[in-house]
């Protein structure tokens, strides 16, 4: 559940000249609760979870991270007011931060023992009504260097390359037929240098909005049985025309398509087909 603490900001007539009739300006402290499931189950690095994707696959959790930027509380009316972040120096910095569902035991062996499912920052009081963000990095932090950057932009295994970037989501799985089977969402057809800097044809970047949220109790949940609905995670490939279990955010890659399309972006130059499907909200 969401925490939230209040801030007074009160207008001092004698500092400001602000006159009796001013009202007291109050923010709060929201912590935006995030959440990973397989359906109605809690992701867990120890659990097997069966009957997902087209195949009804068992799968067993390796990784799952993701970094979301420009987080927004959406009023009734449909305007949105910025989330001034915390910045915390671990989770948070500027207007990113980063969500960490794994928790390093069974099979998720790469991992670390931190988790972090929660997105916290002020904004003005107010009745709102959702919740808006992008999934990924701003294009201008994308080509940072993992081994100098500041946290949370340090972690080398969310970093292809100066040229690919960052990994912005990296779920990683066991199906049934596959050891590994990835989806890593990033920037691609990215073009520069380091001295240059870069910039991608594809910057792969999801905007999600979430309606029916309050940013006070609910639970934002990414729902990797939703997310894999139309996806076949036993897929075999022909080391040819298909070179990766799972997708790598490659153009072509026959298996981007549905999941592409389950964060509502469109892929290859194909418009998404219907809004995001792999959040929702509890």
């Amino acid at each position: 559940m969401a925490r939230v603490t209040f801030l007074s900001v009160a207008c001092l007539a004698a500092l400001s000249g602000c006159g009796g009739s001013d009202e007291d300006v109050i923010s709060k402290t929201f912590a935006l609760s995030f959440a990973a499931k397989v359906g109605d189950r809690p992701f867990s690095c120890t659990d097997t979870f069966d009957g997902v994707g087209t195949t009804g696959s068992a799968v067993n959790a390796l990784d799952f991270r993701m970094y979301v930027y420009d987080v927004r509380l959406v009023r009734g009316d449909g305007s949105e007011e910025p989330l001034a972040l915390e910045q915390d120096g671990q989770w948070q910095r500027d207007k990113i931060a980063f969500l960490d569902f794994e928790d390093g035991t069974g099979s998720c062996e790469t991992g670390s023992p931190e988790t972090r499912t929660e997105v916290v920052g002020t904004a003005p009081a107010g009745d709102y009504v959702g919740v808006r963000f992008n999934v990924g990095l701003p294009p201008e932090m994308n080509h940072l260097d993992a081994a100098t950057a500041p946290a949370p932009l340090n972690i080398p295994g969310m970093w292809w390359s100066w040229k690919g970037g960052y990994k912005f989501v990296r779920l990683d799985l066991i199906s049934t037929m596959n050891p590994t089977y990835f989806f890593h969402l990033g920037g691609t057809k990215c073009e520069g240098t380091v001295s240059e800097g870069y910039s991608c044809a594809a910057d792969n970047l999801a905007d999600i909005r979430i309606d029916g949220v309050d940013p006070e109790s609910s639970t934002i949940v990414f729902d990797i049985a939703r997310f894999y609905a139309e996806s076949d995670l036993d897929h075999q490939i022909d080391g040819e025309t298909d070179r990766t279990s799972g997708c790598m955010s490659f153009e072509g890659d026959p298996e981007c398509p549905p999941v592409f399309n389950a964060l509502g972006m469109g892929f290859d130059g194909v418009n998404p087909s219907a809004a995001q499907t792999a959040f929702r909200v509890e």
